[in-house]
């Protein structure tokens, strides 16, 4: 399976709407300029600017740490949220996505997220993923949506995938006469 296949398999998991022309989805105006996307690594950021780019790396990074895996942004996850709703979200999904996103940066931003260490960051996530407070659901919201947008990129991934979960590639090797144990004691279904 290639990235594009994977990619909209994941906006139809996500919910997200996938439009024909991608094109024509881009939000205009809704971050800095051209030259303001462009990060030290080279890629050219699609939806989010620079400093939100680099808010968005410190977030997933929380969600999914590096452990005996990589973390969230060594497998790209916050570039692959960025081409997502850049170029696949439709223009009034971006806004959404938009209010949501300056909603809980802001949030965060209050809290003093990003000056903290993980185990800090990672309680703030918390206690607002548990908060009952109305006036803290927009952001709460916001917070699930990058939640789930992270671990679906991040278990979609090709890296992922074959090196750090069960992995059975379809088709498969084709192994003309084995034995019914040697096909775990029972007959392939069809």
């Amino acid at each position: 399976m290639n990235r594009r296949e994977i990619l909209k398999y994941t906006a139809f998991a996500t919910g997200a709407a996938v439009s024909g022309s991608l094109a024509s989805i881009i939000l205009s105006g809704c971050g800095s300029d051209a030259t303001d996307k462009a990060l030290a690594d080279g890629y050219k950021a699609k939806f989010f600017a620079v400093g939100e780019m680099t808010q968005l790396r410190t977030l997933v990074d929380v969600i999914l740490p590096k452990t005996d895996s990589p973390s969230a942004s060594e497998v790209g996850v916050h570039k692959i949220m960025d081409s997502m709703v850049g170029e696949v979200y439709t223009a009034e999904r971006q806004a959404e996505f938009r209010k949501g996103f300056t909603a809980l940066t802001d949030y965060l931003n209050k809290a003093g997220f990003a000056d903290k260490p993980i185990a800090a960051q990672t309680q703030i996530l918390k206690t607002l993923a548990a908060s009952t407070d109305e006036a803290t659901k927009p952001v709460r919201d916001a917070y699930t949506d990058v939640r789930q947008q992270t671990i679906a990129y991040f278990l979609s991934n090709k890296e992922i995938g074959t090196k750090y979960l069960n992995y059975l590639p379809v088709p498969g090797k084709y192994e003309a006469c084995i034995s019914v144990e040697e096909a775990g004691g029972k007959l392939w279904a069809i």
